[in-house]
């Protein structure tokens, strides 16, 4: 090591040895020192805290929902039952599609799983919907997004598309080329559709939804066989 040193180099290296060595010096390093490891400690109590917080809101929704529930029991008494455990499933696949968005700010959350969530409320027997694609991990941000952008469609379909005739039922595919995500959703079955004259709030809402959340393109598309919606976005 000692031949290896250029000339004047012995003298840098026991420069820096001694300064590295100074009292002064070893107290400025421990005083940064102590402020990281305070730094540390309150970036560990920001996350116990947020974790409390984030298990204290699902409660509250799920006190919510409780409380709902025996409203709409009370409101509905005269209903039929098949009605109030119709009403009764839908709600509570909202309150699970709220606490996964819930989750997802701390955690990455499933691309199935959250498209599976957003449509409970509307496929509540699983045989309306076709859900298939790779793992696709999603942060808060595009959890949201796409959630939001999967209610307000599968509200449409529910009302006017494939979800609103017995024979109808959407399809939910998306794949992975080069680090690109192809996401489509599509409605089968259903009555004959057109474009609308002008494009509405929900329109609007599901391409900025998914357009910001994604950072991606969305084509959102009336076909007579049913809507279909597009998205092509990179992925992280």
């Amino acid at each position: 090591m000692k031949n290896a040193l250029q000339p004047g180099s012995q003298a840098m290296v026991a420069e820096h040895v001694l300064i590295g060595l100074d009292p002064l010096v070893l107290i400025d390093l421990e005083a940064e020192n102590a402020i990281l490891r305070a730094a540390l400690a309150r970036s560990e109590g920001a996350g116990v805290r947020r974790d409390l917080i984030t298990q204290e809101l699902k409660h509250r929704i799920g006190n919510l929902l409780s409380v709902v529930q025996a409203v709409a029991r009370q409101t509905f008494k005269e209903a039929d039952a098949a009605s109030v455990t119709d009403f009764m499933s839908r709600l509570l696949a909202l309150g699970a599609a709220q606490k996964l968005l819930i989750d997802s700010e701390t955690r990455a959350a499933d691309m199935t799983e959250v498209v599976s969530q957003a449509l409970a409320p509307h496929c509540i027997d699983g045989q309306r919907a076709t859900i298939k694609g790779p793992a696709v991990p999603l942060d808060g941000r595009r959890a949201h997004g796409l959630t939001l952008a999967l209610h307000e469609l599968a509200t449409n379909a529910a009302k006017y598309g494939a979800l609103s005739v017995d024979n109808g039922w959407v399809e939910v595919e998306w794949t992975i080329d080069d680090e690109q995500l192809n996401f489509l959703w599509s409605e089968h079955g259903g009555p004959l559709t057109k474009a609308p004259t002008r494009r509405g709030f929900g329109s609007r809402l599901i391409t900025r939804n998914l357009g910001l959340a994604f950072k991606g393109e969305v084509d959102l598309s009336f076909k007579e066989t049913g809507v279909e919606c597009r998205l092509t976005a990179s992925l992280p």
